[in-house]
């Protein structure tokens, strides 16, 4: 499974366009007055002005190459800072052999970095840049019901990827075992890692298997529509 795009809504479009150009060094691949669209590595995240002024909580992950850990968090630390938790600012975990660090951007969702050791590619570059992005590794979907929204996803064949039922109390990992790409179903109120900030259900759109959009609107109505081919 991979999420091919990704549209978050946002209030600050300005600022988070700032952010991802400035502070990131990201290329705005195509923008109009009310979104614009940048490239992470193969995959695509768009950012959508919002039409109401709701609260809103986005957490997505953004893949790197399997080496490259350190030096991407000496080359993020130069341009925002890190969040911590327990006087730490990265972690390793052991389950998935993967390394992660965590910060905000101008909205304040918790944006990680994650290298997975045994799964992503390894790169021989030289000074990291956000060049090396590959990917999204993976994207929250918060909503009120999990369970629900899980039923919707097995039918296109997206489930929990250890294979066991959805837990609608914690966050869930769909997607393949060892996968490179993960929908994150979260339930509201959880307290993200790295972060004091919870988890709130927030319209977005995301197109997985280049097949099928998942969208949630503004009311928090969850639907998945099939792409023609």
């Amino acid at each position: 499974m991979r999420i091919t795009e990704a549209t978050l809504y946002t209030n600050r479009l300005e600022e988070m366009k700032r952010f991802y150009v400035e502070k990131l060094g990201l290329s705005v691949a195509d923008e109009n007055s009310t979104r614009f669209q940048i490239d992470l590595g193969e995959d695509t995240l768009i950012f959508q002005e919002a039409v109401t002024e709701q609260e809103r909580q986005y957490h997505f992950a953004i893949n790197i190459p399997a080496n490259r850990f350190k030096e991407a968090k000496e080359w993020l630390m130069s341009r925002v800072p890190l969040l911590t938790e327990d006087g730490e600012d990265e972690i390793y975990f052991e389950g998935i052999d993967a390394s992660s660090l965590y910060f905000y951007d101008a909205d304040e969702n918790v944006v990680e970095l994650i290298a997975r050791h045994s799964v992503n590619p390894i790169s021989e570059a030289g000074e990291f840049s956000s060049h090396e992005f590959l990917g999204i590794g993976e994207m929250s979907l918060t909503v009120s019901d999990p369970s629900y929204v899980a039923q919707q996803l097995a039918v296109i064949g997206v489930n929990r990827k250890d294979g066991n039922p959805i837990d609608s109390h914690h966050l869930n990992f769909l997607g393949p075992h060892n996968g490179k790409t993960y929908i994150l179903l979260v339930p509201s109120g959880r307290v993200w890692l790295f972060s004091p900030k919870v988890s709130i259900p927030s319209p977005i759109r995301m197109l997985i298997h280049q097949r099928y959009i998942l969208e949630i609107d503004e009311r928090e109505e969850f639907q998945i529509y099939s792409i023609n081919k």
